[in-house]
């Protein structure tokens, strides 16, 4: 993989404009943990948890960390050669994590501490970028694009052992590249449009149809997340902002989070507690904690042996 690579997949797959991303202000180094102390108080680190990111390295190294979210130490790590180009993450209540597995063209389950994958799901002809778990455990993935000329995408649903049961196109959306699903199996996804802005839309729970959400329009979509309440958040990885729009409907802006101290934030993860979330970032090659829906400068940290940062996952427990 270039080294120029500085942005999200959203950029690589042409959301971003070549002149936005030209306008996108240069990556600001990380905080020190002093320089963090003078904008926020102390972090807690009473929470239970394991937090996990995908890192490429180049095209032929690429991995999977865990790291506690009490203590910020690494426990758990795998560079198993099946991981090619991973991107989203999930977790289900197992604590199984699944890997949009972009250029394998396929979903891999993770069980750790196992360090091989438990099962590979094809995901044939396309390329995914990200995966959520329903309730029932099926297997919701974004696909960006074709696997050949990168062609239009689409999302499809898999059954927890891995078979195809639906493939959903969105009318407003050419490249799908994340979604997320709430405890009623709700599901937002959001990408490319076939005309700017760039789009947002909502499968409901028992449907195969997508519903456009006009009022989300992001300039370079990032990551998608629900909060416990039910509300939605979208990341813009061009200006560093997660929104927040509220249910059911998803067209009130309720809360604006600015992300300070780092560039191209994308996907994002809720700690337990929702109070606070965690950041990946490209171009600050790392990841990062914010407090919610406050923002301002990161309160935690994990980087040095991040790379390139491409997908979070909580686990919380």
């Amino acid at each position: 993989m270039s080294s120029t690579r500085i942005y999200s997949l959203a950029a690589t797959i042409g959301l971003v404009t070549t002149a936005c991303a030209q306008s996108q202000p240069a990556a600001t180094p990380p905080l020190t943990r002093s320089a963090q102390s003078r904008h926020l108080p102390p972090p807690r680190r009473a929470i239970q948890g394991t937090l996990y990111v995908t890192n490429i390295i180049s095209d032929s190294e690429n991995q999977l960390f865990g790291y506690s979210l009490r203590t910020l130490q690494q426990t758990y790590f795998t560079d198993d050669p099946a991981l090619k180009e991973p991107e989203g993450l999930a977790s289900d209540p197992n604590g199984a994590i699944y890997v949009a597995n972009t250029y394998g063209y396929n979903i891999l389950k993770f069980v750790p501490p196992a360090t091989k994958p438990a099962m590979k799901i094809k995901d044939t002809g396309f390329r995914p970028s990200d995966v959520a778990i329903d309730s029932k455990g099926n297997i919701w993935v974004a696909n960006w694009c074709t696997e050949s000329n990168c062609g239009p995408g689409n999302l499809q649903e898999y059954s927890k052992r891995g078979k195809l049961l639906h493939t959903i196109d969105c009318s407003n959306m050419r490249n799908p590249v994340y979604l997320a699903i709430d405890r009623d199996d709700d599901v937002v996804v959001d990408g490319g449009a076939f005309q700017p802005p760039d789009g947002a839309a909502e499968i409901a729970k028992g449907r195969t149809g997508c519903a456009p959400l006009p009022a989300i329009q992001i300039g370079a979509p990032g990551g998608v997340t629900f909060t416990k309440n039910g509300d939605v958040t979208v990341t813009d990885d061009l200006y560093d902002i997660t929104y927040t729009y509220a249910k059911p409907e998803f067209s009130t802006l309720t809360n604006t989070t600015r992300l300070s101290g780092i560039a191209s934030a994308n996907e994002t993860a809720f700690a337990p507690e929702n109070d606070y979330f965690w950041v990946d970032s490209g171009s600050s090659t790392g990841v990062y904690e914010f407090s919610y829906p406050a923002g301002g400068y990161p309160i935690n940290y994990v980087y040095g042996s991040l790379y390139f940062p491409t997908g979070i996952a909580i686990v919380p427990k």
